[in-house]
């Protein structure tokens, strides 16, 4: 084992690069917070057009808007594979 120790200029600047990163990490979720703001604020505003404006993709954007409960724009259009068929009132079910 050796007996090399840090020195304290490294252990500064490590504590200085730990509390950067930190500082960094709140700014950030404090953007993705605002730009969920946004959205909702001004829901027809799309995903690309909010992208055009940010370090981020559409599909960054996207995630952002799921995280923070946006409501969506339109409803989905990819439907279930094998939907279970409606059952209409009165019917037996066939089990």
């Amino acid at each position: 084992m050796s007996d090399y120790k840090p020195s304290d200029e490294l252990k500064a600047a490590l504590h200085a690069l730990d509390l950067a990163e930190q500082e960094l990490d709140n700014r950030r979720k404090a953007v993705r917070a605002a730009v969920a703001n946004d959205l909702k604020a001004n829901p027809r505003v799309t995903n690309p057009e909010m992208a055009d404006h940010l370090p981020w993709t559409a599909e960054t954007v996207r995630a952002i808007a799921r995280e923070y409960d946006v409501p969506r724009k339109r409803q989905p259009t990819v439907k279930a594979i094998n939907p279970k068929p409606k059952q209409t009132a009165g019917a037996k079910s066939s089990g």
